[in-house]
């Protein structure tokens, strides 16, 4: 008997392991029922001490060294490798904040980190990131075929969304899909925000393909538990009831925190997308549509975006998923319609007359103001490249506030324009747009009636391109 199949073995029946999973609801007190609650549902908010992190992260490295050496002989490899990278603050932070800086436990994690990661990929890619280009035919097929993925939009709680989905398995071994399962979270964790705020996992077994395999689940369960990241809510869907058990399966690998947060959705792939919609759980970002069909076009970017910065391999900070608050700057119309990109314009629209009336160096004032508002609420100025988003620096955001409120004025002088041209034209009465604070805009100095025929037409559309609208 092989040691996967040792360990399989061990696992209590599925019907010890649901009764075992309600009694530890059952014991939970108000408090703890009502902070998982509001977990699961997306409404908890994450917020962090930086004095505490600089204690955690020395912590931290005082609990790996406890551990007995013969415990931890991947770790001691890794870091024989390269110890810039193994003990990187950074790095250390991500398991500190997998374990809501319980440093026992993400010691513990970082040790189980890297024995995984041997595992998978060998001794000799253990002191550096795993990259596509490290994965064999297998893998490959394993990681575009959707099996594991991370969603691109966030739940309403700004979490990352991880989807597994059993039912589309290319792969021949079972170390294909686990690589894949490394790699897509991996990617997804280099996001700051995604490890702060955790992420929500839907393991998603509905349909023809779907799969009874406890030994594959065993694994990824195990594996995931190892990475450092903190489930937040695991929705676990499927539509045959004896599937219930496989999850058991998973539920007696993870962690009192993950086990507790779980809940279980039973019905057809309608029924389980409006549950998860209640959830928090953006239904068109899913790669399922309501009748069943898949919908893989955006996995196949986020892979794309994985390869591309492999081969820009230039250490910027990525942000593949950005966060509800976040501006993104680009144009067309979905960046018009980011909530991030409305909110900011609400934001502009409650300081548009105290900016119009200020002094130069006030509007500055202002619109730093506006930018750390932003800042304060999660929110990140971003802008894109081939690979994904990057935030641009305060004082970049800054100049695009101060840009957005000249392209507002722009705006309004243009509208007044076409309005007079108008009621000229027709003889009708003329409109005076009013300001929000309810006085009329006055057009100055600078507004000048044209006729008809004398406005060029290019100037009465206005779009402000810096901001996506």
């Amino acid at each position: 008997m092989t040691k996967n199949e040792t360990e399989l073995s061990s696992v209590p029946p599925a019907k010890e392991l649901g009764v075992e999973f309600i009694t530890e609801l059952n014991k939970l007190s108000m408090a703890e029922r009502d902070e998982v609650s509001c977990d699961v549902h997306g409404v908890n908010a994450v917020s962090e001490d930086p004095e505490l992190i600089g204690e955690c992260v020395e912590s931290l490295q005082f609990e790996i060294e406890s551990i007995p050496t013969r415990e931890k002989e991947a770790y001691l490899l890794a870091r024989g490798q390269n110890p810039g990278y193994v003990m990187d603050k950074k790095f250390l932070l991500m398991f500190l904040r997998a374990n809501q800086f319980d440093t026992k436990a993400a010691a513990a994690r970082f040790v189980s980190f890297f024995q995984i990661k041997m595992e998978l990929f060998g001794r000799d890619k253990l002191g550096r990131d795993i990259r596509v280009d490290d994965l064999n035919e297998d893998d490959i097929a394993s990681l575009e075929s959707g099996y594991a993925q991370v969603l691109d939009a966030r739940d309403r709680a700004d979490r990352a969304i991880f989807m597994l989905m059993p039912m589309l398995r290319k792969f021949k071994p079972i170390e294909n899909k686990l690589r894949a399962i490394y790699m897509v979270l991996m990617f997804a964790l280099k996001d700051e925000n995604t490890q702060k705020n955790g992420i929500v996992g839907i393991p998603y077994n509905i349909g023809s393909g779907k799969t009874n395999d406890r030994q594959a689940i065993l694994r990824a369960a195990q594996l995931v538990s190892a990475l450092p990241l903190r489930f937040t809510a695991v929705h676990y869907c499927y539509d045959d009831e004896t599937l219930r058990g496989i999850f058991y399966v998973a539920m007696y690998v993870f962690e009192k925190a993950a086990r507790i947060r779980s809940r279980f959705h039973l019905g057809t792939d309608m029924e389980v997308i409006y549950t998860l919609m209640t959830f928090g759980i953006p239904s068109q970002s899913l790669p399922v549509s309501f009748n069943g069909s898949l919908r893989l076009g955006a996995h196949r970017e986020y892979i794309c975006k994985m390869k591309k910065v492999d081969e820009l391999d230039d250490d910027i900070d990525r942000i593949i998923v950005p966060g509800k608050y976040d501006v993104l700057l680009g144009r067309g119309k979905p960046l018009q319609k980011y909530s991030g990109n409305l909110n900011y314009h609400y934001v502009i629209e409650g300081y548009h007359d105290r900016y119009e009336e200020a002094a130069k160096g006030v509007k500055a004032e202002l619109a730093m103001e506006i930018v750390t508002k932003i800042n304060i609420r999660g929110g990140r100025f971003l802008k894109q490249d081939e690979a994904g988003w990057t935030v641009i620096s305060n004082e970049a955001a800054k100049s695009k506030v101060s840009h957005t409120f000249r392209n507002h004025r722009i705006a309004a002088r243009t509208a007044l324009k076409k309005a007079l041209v108008t009621s000229a034209k027709n003889g009708s009465p003329i409109p005076m747009p009013y300001q929000s604070n309810g006085s009329i805009l006055s057009v100055g100095d600078n507004l000048q009636l044209k006729s008809p025929r004398n406005v060029d037409p290019k100037k009465r559309k206005f779009t402000d391109k810096s901001m996506g609208v």
